[in-house]
C-alpha cells in the first residue's frame, strides 16, 4: 500500500537557508577536527567519536508539546540510575498504547496520535528516554532506550500495543518479541542496524572506517552490549505489525524499514511517499492508519 502525499513543490524560506548553512558548517568544522584528531591522536578522536554517538541532540519543547503535556497525568517511574518521566491520557482502566520517541526526539513528538487513540477506547502513554527531554541526563544510548522502554512496560503491567518512531520503532520490535502479551505494534521509519546508522553518521561526518569500527567496539566493551544484537533479524514474533515508511527518507532508507517487514511473519508495509522522516508523525493519513490497525487488533 502507498500513500503519495508528496507536495507540488517546495520554496525554502530564509529561515530553511540559514538553518542549512549553519548544519553545513558545523558538519565542515567537525569533519575537520576529526581528520586531525585521526592523524595526531587517534585515541583522542575515538573517545571524541563515542561522545558524539552518545551524546543525544536537546531541544527545547514547543508551545504545542507543552499544550499537550497539561491534559496528562504525570507518571514518574523509577530506574536503577534515577527515574523515567512519563505520561499518561485516557483512562488507567483502558487497554494502554505506549508511544515511543525516537533519538534526540521526546514523547511529545508523537502528541498527534493521541486524540485518534483515546476516540478508539485506548489510553496512551509516552515518556521522555533517558538522556531526553524531561527524564534529563547528558547520556544515552540504544541500551538506555531499551532500560526505558522496560521500565515502562513492567511498571503498566499490561499493555496493548506500542508505536515508535525511528529508533523508537526498533526498540517496539524488539519489545513486542520479547513479550508476547502485547498484541501489535506501529513501526514508524524504523531503522534495521545500529551498525548501517553508525555508518551513515560516519560517511556524513567523513571518519575513516577504522575509526568508526573502533568507536563501535569500544561502546560494546561499554555496555557489554554487541551492536549485531540491534539487526532486525534478531527479533521476530508472531504478533502483527504495521511499518510505515517514507520512499524519501533521507535519515533512515526505505529499505530498512523493508527489512523488518520481511523478518515479521505478519507485518505489513504502508509506504508514503514525500514525507520523509518526520513528517510521518503528523500526516493525518498515517495517523489514521495506525489507530485503526491497532484498534484491528483488539479482537
Amino acid at each position: 500500500m502507498e500513500l503519495n502525499l508528496k507536495a507540488a513543490f517546495f520554496w525554502p524560506t530564509k529561515r530553511t537557508i540559514v538553518r542549512s548553512f549553519k548544519f553545513s558548517a558545523k558538519v565542515y568544522l567537525q569533519r575537520a577536527v576529526f581528520r586531525v584528531l585521526w592523524q595526531v591522536s587517534p585515541n583522542h578522536a575515538i573517545e571524541r567519536a563515542m561522545r558524539l554517538m552518545l551524546t543525544p541532540p536537546r531541544h527545547a519543547f514547543s508551545d504545542a508539546e507543552l499544550l499537550t503535556l497539561e491534559d496528562a497525568s504525570l507518571l514518574p517511574i523509577p530506574l536503577i540510575s534515577g527515574r523515567l518521566i512519563a505520561w499518561r491520557w485516557g483512562r488507567a482502566a483502558d487497554p494502554a498504547v505506549v508511544l515511543v520517541h525516537g533519538w534526540g526526539g521526546r514523547g511529545t513528538q508523537l502528541r498527534a496520535f493521541i486524540a485518534p487513540l483515546l476516540a478508539q477506547g485506548f489510553s496512551v502513554v509516552a515518556f521522555d528516554a533517558p538522556g531526553h527531554g524531561m527524564t534529563g541526563g547528558r547520556e544515552s544510548s540504544l541500551p538506555h532506550l531499551q532500560q526505558g522502554l522496560d521500565a515502562v512496560l513492567d511498571h503498566l503491567g499490561s499493555v496493548h500495543a506500542i508505536v515508535g518512531h525511528s529508533v523508537g520503532g526498533a526498540m517496539a520490535a524488539g519489545a513486542l518479541a520479547r513479550r508476547s502479551a502485547i498484541r501489535c505494534a506501529v513501526l514508524i521509519a524504523p531503522p534495521a542496524s545500529l551498525t548501517a546508522s553508525s555508518q551513515r553518521i560516519a560517511e556524513k561526518l567523513a571518519w575513516p572506517e577504522p575509526l568508526r569500527a573502533a568507536m563501535q567496539r569500544r561502546i560494546e566493551y561499554r555496555f557489554g552490549v554487541n551492536w549485531s544484537e540491534f539487526e532486525a533479524e534478531r527479533a521476530s514474533g508472531e504478533q502483527p505489525m504495521l511499518v510505515i515508511h517514507d520512499r524519501e527518507d533521507r535519515e533512515v532508507p526505505f529499505s530498512e524499514g523493508r527489512r523488518h517487514v520481511i523478518n515479521w511473519p505478519r507485518a505489513r508495509l504502508l509506504a508514503t511517499r514525500g514525507l520523509g522522516h518526520h513528517r510521518l508523525l503528523e500526516d493525518p493519513a498515517v495517523i489514521e492508519a495506525a489507530a485503526d490497525f491497532i484498534a484491528g487488533a483488539r479482537s
